[in-house]
């Protein structure tokens, strides 16, 4: 896919960072243009912190509407949608109806309403679509993927997955409380703002039967979301635990899978993977510390515009489905208090 006009809906920090990766990989030969419905987040560096040295039309010539009708009007021929994630959906169904493509921030939406229609809609005007989980680029998870996948591990029957951050550091530039992540109605909470654990899974082992999850709003912070969630994912002969929340001052990342023939571990902390060989012997250190975010973003651009045509949408479709799926499924087994099961298909 090489578009030639670019509408990027959405200009916080992802979407910042979309345009960012975007024009580098492009240049010129493509048109910017954007909408932004409140034009509250400013200019910002690669880091997220600020950059006064102007705004974001300036800094990328971006021409702006000031409608989501306009901006279609004038023609894009890929949309890529960085709103809270409560907003995303409308935004893509207006593109899938209108033929553009869609290149959509993770999680596809907050919910699955509306998402049978909306595939059928993508499917039927050829339309492609792509969903930002960027850490199938990550080098090393792939390689984990890798060894997973092709029986090097054995029968895997146990995987823990952690990740642990600190929302009001997360953006010096705004008051934490505002960010989608913090409010149910922009489709905030911990499951769905981590929900790239639940697509590793996906990816990893396939759909999981059911869900089990605890947890809630525990960390003492006055939010009407869950900072706090413990789901375990059943499979056939395999136990699966994801455990987040983004009220911790002690930050992690990293995920471990124990097999008959071997074991893995991914700790984003130095960025290292460890794979031993208990047949061998052989344990097998692998590590690039030096990785940043921008890293799997831009892998993934690349991946994107080298094969992000309509042939892959079904695909695309159903990841996003999946994920959708699992943390549903992990919210109302936290509400009840009960085994959920995941539906396979919509």
């Amino acid at each position: 896919m090489r578009p030639r006009k670019i509408l990027f809906i959405g200009l916080g920090g992802a979407g910042q960072r979309h345009l960012r990766i975007f024009k580098g990989l492009l240049g010129d030969s493509c048109v910017y243009t954007c909408f932004r419905s409140h034009r509250t987040s400013p200019l910002l560096n690669p880091d997220f912190s600020v950059n006064d040295s102007g705004t974001v039309e300036d800094a990328y010539n971006l021409t702006s509407f000031d409608s989501l009708e306009a901006a279609f009007d004038d023609g894009p021929d890929l949309a890529v949608i960085s709103t809270p994630s409560a907003m995303h959906f409308d935004a893509a169904m207006m593109a899938a109806e209108k033929g553009v493509n869609i290149f959509v921030e993770k999680p596809f939406s907050h919910n699955l309403e509306g998402f049978e229609r909306f595939r059928d809609t993508v499917l039927a005007n050829n339309v492609g679509f792509f969903i930002s989980f960027q850490r199938r680029h990550h080098g090393l998870i792939g390689k984990a993927r890798e060894a997973i996948v092709t029986g090097r591990l054995g029968d895997v029957f146990s995987a823990s997955f952690n990740v642990a951050s600190y929302v009001p550091a997360w953006h010096a530039y705004e008051n934490f409380l505002g960010l989608y992540a913090c409010r149910k109605e922009l489709g905030g909470g911990v499951l769905l703002t981590e929900i790239h654990e639940f697509d590793l899974c996906n990816w990893f082992f396939g759909p999981p039967a059911a869900v089990s999850c605890t947890g809630g709003t525990l960390a003492g912070v006055a939010i009407d979301v869950e900072d706090t969630a413990h789901a375990c994912l059943d499979y056939p002969g395999l136990a699966v635990s994801v455990n987040l929340c983004f009220m911790q001052r002690h930050g992690r990342r990293d995920f471990s899978v124990a097999g008959s023939k071997g074991y893995l571990e991914w700790n984003q902390d130095g960025n290292r993977l460890t794979i031993e060989d208990y047949e061998t012997g052989e344990i097998e250190n692998l590590a690039d510390p030096g990785i940043i975010n921008d890293d799997m973003f831009t892998v993934q651009a690349k991946h994107f515009l080298e094969s992000g045509t309509a042939t892959g949408s079904a695909e695309n479709l159903e990841i996003a489905r999946m994920s959708l799926a699992m943390v549903a499924a992990a919210k109302r087994s936290m509400e009840t208090g009960r085994r959920i099961a995941v539906p396979t298909v919509s």
